[in-house]
């Protein structure tokens, strides 16, 4: 009776810090399904961030007090809600991305939801939507007079392009939305308001602009910090030098299975020779997209067939082109909140070519959407990848309320990039070759994303150097691979796709060993995807007998 009481008190007590979470980031708490956050942008004021920081302190205090009688704090609830608090705290305190990293901003002004998703009448959308779009130049206002001189320059860069794509947005991207509302005083208002937020984010990126004239070139946060990093954001505790040690391993390895494959598929030529080739087959520039959904229903179908893994919803999800502010990512998954009451639509970005590229590098872009790659791609981001990572978290297994809100880097691009390699683990590769050799090449782009996020956070790396070891390494041409490398600069827990793969690998093997009669690939995938997205280490924690023995990766 008192434990229960106690595990009360802890419900109570998660509600008030994920309530206050929202109220401090209304744009997470909408993006979840709490659409009484809809409309507004966060408060990134000094008075504000102080204010947050204070309230976090007194929670670390709060719920030490509340284990003093019980220990909430040995419970994974406890353990997730206190990850929760720390992490935040550490990311205000210590990352300070309002002064720092621009990028990470952009997202508050993303607008799609409220005319993407079918959760509440549209005339209701547009009005909570106006009101968002109205608070862009005031909220962009007092980013400006944050920013710290220090930013470096790829920094700056890589928020110029995403800035502008927002603003190009507001300016070209409403009107399939808004079409179809009835009541032109609310369409009149969206178009205002969206011509308004769009004059500031000019303006902003304006002073983007004139502080890359005169700017650092070093982006790097540094092997203290980084370290500080994946303990407060992945509660992973291993040493920098290990890490790297890990990763060169796994991409020496890698390399190798690279190598002799590509020498039994075709002896005569050189690995970039047949990545070239393998490249050279590619829809056109407008069939990127239709060929995308059509390749995902034969893989769900094989899913099934195989039967590695539960699939609990007939949701379907649509391949679209990326939207322009997030074209930093040659694909992603945007799916509902988990706590979405409403609406279904799941979206699949494919980025496609710009037209002010040349011929050359239109060509170098669709090489990476090539049949073999796009089959890859779709894996990781929907079967059974990210959206069917989403399809278990809303049909599945109750969550608890803190593991609908706190999520992991590392399981969730983990998971993805685990299911790749996977699925070639299995009957779906038959005799292609050639689906082996992608695999195994955008697993080398993974491989270079850690290597590269370590080198040029912790050891000195230049963003040339960067760009030629994605070439070298993962066989990429000139243009993706610059971009993959000034991704880095802004995002440096990108490492986590390949990290997050070898923990659960890890996790796999130990799991296995001790389950060795009852394991099965389905068992395993539905007991990992029923928890939602901890942390790797707290996972472990929870589906292991022995979770504390051995390493963790």
């Amino acid at each position: 009776m008192r434990s229960g009481s106690h595990i009360s008190r802890l419900d109570t007590f998660t509600s008030q810090v994920i309530n206050e979470y929202w109220d401090f980031y209304p744009t997470a708490g909408s993006r979840v399904g709490e659409h009484s956050f809809d409309g507004r942008l966060p408060d990134l004021s000094p008075s504000s961030i102080s204010r947050r920081i204070r309230t976090l302190r007194q929670r670390i205090i709060d719920l030490s007090a509340l284990s003093v009688e019980y220990p909430v704090n040995g419970t994974v609830s406890g353990k997730l809600l206190s990850h929760f608090i720390d992490k935040d705290l550490f990311n205000l305190q210590q990352m300070q991305p309002v002064k720092f990293n621009p990028v990470r901003q952009v997202g508050y002004l993303n607008i799609g939801p409220y005319i993407m998703r079918d959760y509440a009448p549209l005339v209701e959308r547009l009005r909570s939507m106006t009101s968002l779009l109205l608070q862009v130049p005031e909220f962009l206002i007092s980013l400006t007079k944050q920013l710290d001189d220090g930013i470096g320059a790829p920094v700056l860069q890589a928020s110029i392009d995403s800035y502008s794509g927002i603003a190009n947005f507001y300016r070209t991207g409403l009107t399939n939305g808004v079409k179809a509302c009835k009541d032109p005083s609310v369409v009149k208002a969206v178009y205002s308001a969206s011509e308004q937020a769009a004059n500031a984010v000019d303006e902003f990126i304006i002073d983007l602009k004139r502080r890359a004239t005169n700017c650092p070139t070093d982006f790097a946060i540094g092997a203290q910090l980084f370290s500080s990093m994946l303990l407060a954001n992945e509660c992973v505790s291993t040493e920098l030098p290990d890490l790297i040690r890990i990763g060169q391993s796994n991409l020496e390895d890698n390399l190798a299975k690279l190598r002799d494959l590509t020498n039994k598929v075709a002896p005569s030529k050189t690995i970039k020779e047949t990545v070239m080739e393998i490249g050279k087959n590619h829809p056109s520039a407008s069939a990127i997209i239709p060929e995308a959904q059509h390749m995902l229903e034969d893989i769900r179908a094989a899913l099934v067939e195989l039967d590695i893994i539960s699939l609990p919803s007939e949701d379907r999800c649509i391949a679209v082109e990326t939207p322009e502010y997030m074209r930093y990512a040659f694909a992603a998954m945007d799916s509902p909140g988990p706590l979405e009451k409403n609406a279904t639509e799941s979206f699949y970005y494919i980025t496609p070519i710009e037209p002010y590229w040349s011929t050359q590098q239109q060509e170098e872009w669709l090489s990476n959407f090539n049949y073999d790659t796009l089959r890859i791609i779709a894996i990781h981001e929907v079967y059974p990848g990210h959206f069917t990572h989403h399809l278990h978290n809303r049909y599945g297994s109750k969550l608890p309320f803190i593991s609908n809100v706190s999520t992991s880097y590392a399981f969730t691009e983990g998971w993805a990039h685990y299911a790749e390699q996977m699925m070639m683990e299995t009957n779906y590769i038959e005799s292609n070759a050639q689906l082996r050799i992608t695999q195994l090449l955008e697993a080398l782009v993974r491989n270079c994303r850690y290597i590269c996020s370590l080198g040029m956070h912790t050891e000195g790396m230049s963003l040339s150097e960067a760009t030629q070891y994605f070439m070298d390494n993962a066989y990429m041409e000139r243009l993706p691979a610059e971009k993959e490398a000034l991704r880095g600069t802004f995002d440096p827990g990108y490492l986590n796709y390949t990290l997050g793969k070898l923990m659960i690998l890890k996790l796999r093997d130990d799991y296995r060993q001790e389950n060795p009669c009852g394991f099965s690939l389905r068992h395993f995938h539905d007991i990992l995807l029923s928890h939602g997205a901890p942390p790797v280490p707290l996972l472990r924690e929870l589906i292991l007998k022995e979770s504390s023995s051995g390493s963790i990766i």
